[in-house]
């Protein structure tokens, strides 16, 4: 860090602020990054910011995915099937037709307005032999909340783990940019 603060010194004040606002994420737009990758496993991280507050923004992250997830990646190709039971050992569940189901992830732990963790790995990791915790962190903003979301995947990988990760990335960057357009269209 040190060797970055020259340059900032440079900077007059307006400059400054307008750097640090070009380099913070837009409200409503995801941004998502793969922080580590190797051959067994990977973690991404993807933030967005909403105008609601953090109690708000878990409330629709949790009541109702439906609202917001894509159904192009759900196993029945329908969001509307999908529930999240927020409290610890809650299903992340999807029911189809003919009374199957698929439980996309289960709750470790809830604390509303402040973290929701889910142990799972997600759509085609789910058949690898393979660990992953999902976390969204939920942060009050002065104009709603900022919303991290972690998710780390570890295990024998019967595919590239690398090349998953991007794929996986651009899909959870897609899923909460959906999330947040949902929650910023109630105001």
């Amino acid at each position: 860090m040190n060797r970055c603060r020259p340059a900032a010194a440079m900077l007059t004040a307006p400059a400054l602020a307008l750097a640090l606002a070009l380099s913070l994420p837009l409200a409503g737009v995801a941004e998502g990054a793969v922080t580590a990758s190797t051959a067994d496993g990977f973690t991404l991280v993807i933030e967005v910011d909403v105008k609601a507050p953090p109690q708000l923004a878990y409330r629709e992250l949790t009541v109702g995915p439906a609202a917001w997830w894509d159904p192009e990646h759900t196993y029945s190709g329908k969001a509307e099937r999908l529930t999240l039971d927020a409290r610890a050992g809650g299903c992340f569940c999807e029911s189809m037709d003919g009374g199957a189901s698929v439980s996309h992830g289960t709750v470790i732990y809830a604390d509303p307005g402040q973290m929701l963790r889910l142990s799972t790995a997600l759509g085609p990791l789910q058949e690898m032999a393979v660990v992953g915790t999902l976390s969204f962190a939920f942060a009050p903003r002065e104009a709603g909340s900022h919303v991290t979301l972690t998710y780390r995947v570890f295990g024998a990988f019967t595919e590239d783990a690398v090349a998953l990760s991007k794929l996986v990335d651009s899909v959870l960057t897609q899923q909460m940019g959906r999330f947040a357009a949902h929650v910023n269209g109630k105001d």
